[in-house]
């Protein structure tokens, strides 16, 4: 999957993520196009700026973090709290990534909560996009649901057993027609 439909944190309406599923974020984005909000994936990049090591003049130890910079820290100055001697060091710039909050399912690039979201009998049926409720809605309504190779599974064999079941196929096509209708 490469496109998800979430709510906007701005406006609530639908919003479009896209990714290109690698490591290099620079092209993940959320777009929505009811209120224009863009937000690219860079943009929640941060860095813990970190100092680890022994005090040049009494050898004690300093241990210092400066956390959320958006950028790396180059240099900075740190006092030691045994001695008092002031000195700029090189940090460790570890990264991290911010996330939205979310209680439910969410997009795998910023957390936001998916579009096609519905409470079924007490259990979270989800589908990241249109493509993939179709998907999911020819696989509920099909009588005939054969096997594939045992080489391989496909996305529908790793489906809950509440999808699955036949007892609850027409609960969950209704379901699914009213998240295609949203």
């Amino acid at each position: 999957m490469r496109e998800f439909l979430v709510h906007c944190p701005k406006c609530k309406g639908p919003a479009q993520v896209t990714t290109d599923l690698s490591y290099d974020t620079s092209n993940d984005q959320l777009v929505c196009q009811n209120c224009n909000h863009i937000k690219k994936a860079d943009e929640l990049i941060r860095y813990n700026a970190i100092i680890k090591r022994a005090c040049d003049n009494c050898g004690n130890a300093i241990n210092a973090n400066v956390p959320n910079n958006k950028e790396k820290v180059k240099l900075f100055k740190v006092s030691c709290p045994h001695c008092g001697q002031v000195r700029t060091y090189k940090p460790i710039n570890q990264e991290y990534r911010l996330y939205y909050k979310n209680e439910g399912i969410g997009d795998p690039v910023f957390n936001l909560p998916l579009w096609f979201q519905v409470d079924i009998r007490g259990n979270v049926f989800w589908a990241y996009n249109r493509v993939h409720l179709n998907e999911i809605r020819s696989y509920v309504a099909a009588k005939l649901r054969e096997r594939q190779a045992t080489t391989h599974t496909t996305m529908v064999e790793k489906l809950p057993n509440f999808i699955k079941l036949a007892k609850n196929r027409a609960i969950i096509i209704s379901a699914i027609d009213r998240l295609m209708k949203k």
